[in-house]
């Protein structure tokens, strides 16, 4: 029996359940990244829903909000199993030649592609366009953690031309680093006006933060399209 934690503050109960499962079962383990677990080869279907891949591990990053490249290490890619929901933490970080046999691996799946991991604005590229369009999509994500990153997202707003605004979403995450209510709700407004649909998200360190009501239902509103978006998009 294995018991995977994403978030630190969910140990306590991990480690109740694994109390009560040991009852039932000699072999009980916690593991997961709450517990700094690198991750190693990928499963389908293992901890998570049908559909999902991931192809590589770890990211050449340092952000200092992210726990990735201090529990995975830099880019590691494994060998790529069919899905259409792509999890990688960083794919645009792998080599040209992985990356295209991953849309290869796309190409040959009935569903529209989610790239729910993130694409590097960074890192983008106008052949990873050309790529994107051999593809059926469905949904794909970016980042905008900072008010510095408004200048690459504007550089993959002209790249993504022609991409449905509900195709091009935005992970948005706000209250870090002394972050006012003020400055936040400004950069998700510039994220919208980019042509992309936030999903906003509260910092969250190795300890839980709670934050107060403004908080909270700013975050509330950017993480609801069909609550911010007040204009008719295209289908």
């Amino acid at each position: 029996m294995r018991i995977s934690v994403v978030f630190t503050w969910d140990l306590p109960l991990a480690k109740r359940l694994k109390t009560a499962w040991g009852a039932h079962y000699q072999d009980v383990q916690i593991g997961g990244p709450a517990v700094g677990d690198p991750g190693g080869v990928f499963v389908p279907g293992r901890f998570i829903k049908d559909g999902v891949t991931i192809t590589s591990r770890g990211c050449v990053r340092s952000c200092p909000w992210c726990f990735v490249p201090k529990r995975e290490g830099k880019i590691r890619e494994l060998e790529i199993h069919p899905g259409w929901i792509v999890q990688d933490n960083n794919l645009l970080a792998c080599s040209r030649k992985h990356i295209e046999q991953v849309f290869e691996m796309l190409r040959q799946q009935k569903k529209g592609a989610v790239f729910s991991g993130g694409l590097d604005t960074r890192l983008l590229k106008e052949w990873h366009r050309e790529l994107i369009d051999t593809i059926k999509l469905h949904e794909l994500w970016f980042a905008c953690d900072t008010e510095n990153m408004i200048d690459q997202l504007t550089r993959t707003a002209k790249i993504m031309d022609g991409i449905p605004n509900k195709k091009r979403r935005c992970y948005t995450m706000i209250g870090f680093d002394g972050e006012t209510l003020c400055q936040a709700e400004s950069r998700l407004e510039k994220v919208f006006e980019l042509g992309f649909f936030p999903f906003c998200q509260l910092y969250q360190g190795e300890e839980r933060k709670e934050y107060s009501k403004p908080w909270r239902d700013l975050q509330r509103k950017w993480a609801r399209p069909a609550i911010y978006n007040s204009k008719q998009v295209a289908a």
